[in-house]
């Protein structure tokens, strides 16, 4: 079992506050297929970059390339050579002012996010596609993942699951990033602890279990995973200030 210094009933009284917290302000977003294009492509980006990389170094990432206008048609449609040298140029803003580590705002996979993003723009941009005519042909949640987990440089069946989830394309659907399934060894849903999940069908096998328990226990996927990932991330960081 993962090292935990806290009772498990506590923590799990924590995931349930949480999760009624976060459904009273589940906010009511847009249908995904009323996103615009250069919104989608901004989530992704930001799924893509958030791959084993901490929440707010990937929010500060995001951040600066939106304010250099990155995430427009006219920088991820043309010239994909260029558009990943100024990806790499606006990520590696930065790493020269901090001594150890990777503070906030400074991308620690500078070199490699870009390449993916940009082979990801020419994988989704070419040939006049979009990522609202993938999804429109796409049958269901489960074959949107998976053919974005295959297809597109960067995703994985954790980030390609968030982007899904993020657009509000699918709800029934869990993210099942380190923390979340940290939290399914401490309660028993995992024999031995788990750190990722390199398969689809591995993924969609935990994906059930936890989506049945969560059922089980009267919450719903799409809050209950975030409320978990909450608890757990703040349960890690007392344990490490108690030692």
């Amino acid at each position: 079992m993962s090292p935990i210094c806290l009772p498990v009933s506590r923590i799990a009284n924590a995931v349930q506050q949480v999760y009624h917290a976060i459904k009273e302000k589940d906010p009511i977003n847009l249908p995904w297929a009323a996103v615009n294009e250069d919104n989608l492509w901004r989530e992704l980006v930001a799924c893509i970059l958030g791959s084993r990389v901490r929440y707010e170094i990937t929010q500060a990432a995001v951040a600066r390339m939106d304010k250099a206008n990155l995430f427009s048609a006219i920088h991820r449609s043309t010239q994909y050579a260029k558009y990943e040298q100024d990806i790499f140029n606006v990520l590696s803003v930065g790493k020269k002012t901090f001594k150890s580590g990777y503070g906030r705002g400074c991308y620690p996979f500078a070199k490699l996010r870009a390449n993916q993003i940009s082979q990801a723009a020419k994988k989704l941009y070419s040939d006049n596609g979009s990522i609202h005519g993938l999804l429109y042909d796409m049958q269901g949640p489960q074959m949107a993942r998976r053919h974005l987990a295959a297809e597109v440089p960067g995703l994985g069946p954790k980030q390609a699951s968030l982007f899904l989830r993020n657009i509000g394309y699918a709800e029934d659907i869990a993210v099942l990033d380190v923390h979340v399934l940290t939290y399914m060894n401490w309660i028993g849903l995992t024999p031995v602890p788990i750190k990722s999940v390199p398969t689809i069908r591995r993924y969609e096998t935990l994906e059930r279990i936890l989506i049945e328990y969560s059922s089980i226990n009267g919450f719903q996927a799409e809050n209950f995973d975030i409320a978990v990932w909450v608890v757990v991330r703040t349960a890690k960081k007392e344990c490490q200030t108690w030692r």
